[in-house]
């Protein structure tokens, strides 16, 4: 059965408009090579020859906390010399808008994909070209020994009553605020709950000649600024399409009145005091570097620059707050959890080999050390883990850590609301609609007004090359 055959809203892009989608990427090179065969080892003189080892190779996402990524890499060639497989490990990119999706399709097309990936989101973009495998019982074999996994991966992972992608772990990450910044100007930091509290806040710690800013947040590129440009659009009551998907509802007065706060902020002199130098040239690594360099105050990010922090031994560490969740004039805390998962590629070989390798990494002996040490970067995703002592423990030792942990579990549809994920909002995502958006206003001085109607036309062009109408 087709891609389209199995949902109309998920219809195959050509490989031209596959290219065009993720931003007109290149370089369709393998991820890796096949090594050479692996010659038998044998035994003494008359011993029977052992097998061969089998071949594998596992793609993983480039973390931003290096630390995570080696760890990762080491439990699966640990695995692959207990098993007698050969495992040969790649990095691929972490973000939508770069080249993981058209370098998979490639290989998937050329029938030699990786055995395994594991990827955060994109499931949805995958399941679109035909390119992932089904993989239901390897998950009913997880949920029945660890709990059923959380919303956000079954939103993710869930196409059509099916599971296309194995939960592995819940993305912690949050709204980070240095404590004694905001204490020392007479402001408890939990007492913030709305995004203009913030702002305003921000503004008052911030000291320019102490290179002290507030407002440790870009729009400028990458995962970081499309999440916060995204949020604040949400939370002011905006969407880019009705649940039905019958129509793009981006231009819309809710969203024109996020789009103008997050303008003022960027653009305005009174709040030119909190704005870090540079801050719309920074990319995803740029905002954890100004926060573990202590020159900001505030910022969203992904558990890496906590963790990263903890690696260190960075005094940031103990002085971080993990805020909940700010909220705008609808006054709904939109939480979502997101989280990576394994997936095999359509066409992998051994296949049953794969789900082994993927059961070995999710089993609490393996994965708990990982996830402890990561302060928050790898959450669990299966809902018996948050009884075991030693997640427990953890919680009880740092707050944040509880506070990430249960912002992970929400039910908030996330990009798509009100929607159903679909890939046209990853889509949406890798061609940079929003943070283009944002550029045509602060650089090119575009009104408000005209970027977010411009904004929705492009979006309905998406739609209509992936055979959408709206």
């Amino acid at each position: 059965m087709s891609a389209q055959e199995r949902n109309p809203l998920h219809t195959p892009l050509s490989r031209r408009n596959a290219l065009k989608l993720m931003g007109g990427l290149a370089g369709m090179a393998a991820l890796a090579a096949c090594a050479a065969p692996v010659a038998p080892v044998t035994g003494g003189e008359g011993a029977a020859p052992a097998a061969a080892p089998k071949k594998m190779i596992v793609a993983h996402r480039r973390e931003y906390f290096k630390e995570m990524e080696d760890l990762f890499a080491e439990a699966v060639i640990n695995w692959g010399r207990a098993n007698n497989v050969d495992v040969e490990t790649t990095t691929v990119a972490a973000e939508a808008r770069e080249d993981f999706v058209p370098k998979l399709l490639a290989q998937v097309q050329a029938g030699d994909p990786p055995n395994l990936v594991y990827h955060i989101r994109l499931t949805q973009l995958l399941y679109s070209q035909d390119a992932v495998e089904q993989v239901n019982d390897a998950v009913a074999a997880m949920e029945a020994l660890y709990g059923p996994a959380p919303y956000g991966q079954r939103i993710t992972n869930v196409i059509n009553g099916d599971w296309y992608g194995i939960p592995y772990m819940m993305h912690g990450g949050g709204q980070f605020a240095r404590k004694s910044v905001f204490e020392n100007a007479g402001i408890d930091p939990t007492t913030l709950a709305t995004y203009e509290q913030r702002r305003d806040a921000c503004l008052e710690v911030s000291d320019p000649a102490a290179n002290m800013y507030g407002w440790g947040l870009t729009v400028n590129s990458g995962g970081d600024a499309t999440g916060l440009i995204e949020s604040v659009i949400q939370n002011w009551g905006g969407h880019y399409t009705n649940a039905e998907m019958t129509e793009i509802t981006f231009n819309s007065p809710e969203t024109l009145a996020a789009v103008e706060f997050l303008t003022e902020i960027y653009t305005s002199e009174k709040y030119a005091p909190m704005i870090p130098p540079g801050v719309m040239s920074w990319t995803d690594a740029s905002n954890n570097e100004f926060y573990l360099a202590g020159t900001i105050a505030y910022t969203h990010n992904a558990a890496s620059v906590y963790a990263k922090a903890k690696a260190d031994g960075n005094p940031v560490f103990e002085d971080t707050i993990v805020l909940e969740t700010a909220v705008g004039p609808t006054n709904t805390k939109l939480e979502a959890g997101g989280g990576g998962q394994f997936i095999i590629p359509r066409g992998a070989a051994d296949q049953d080999l794969s789900k082994a390798l993927a059961a070995h990494m999710i089993q609490p002996e393996i994965f708990l050390p990982i996830s402890l040490v990561s302060a928050g970067l790898f959450l669990p995703a299966y809902a018996s883990y948050y009884d075991m002592d030693e997640v427990v423990q953890a919680f009880e030792a740092d707050p944040n850590l509880a506070t990430m942990g249960r912002a992970a579990q929400g039910d908030h549809l996330g990009s798509s609301w009100p929607a159903q994920p679909s890939p046209f909002f990853d889509a949406i995502a890798a061609q940079a609609v929003l943070t283009d958006m944002m550029a045509q206003i602060i650089a090119q001085g575009v009104s408000p007004a005209d970027a977010v109607a411009q904004a929705a036309e492009r979006m309905a062009r998406i739609g209509e090359e992936m055979g959408i109408q709206f």
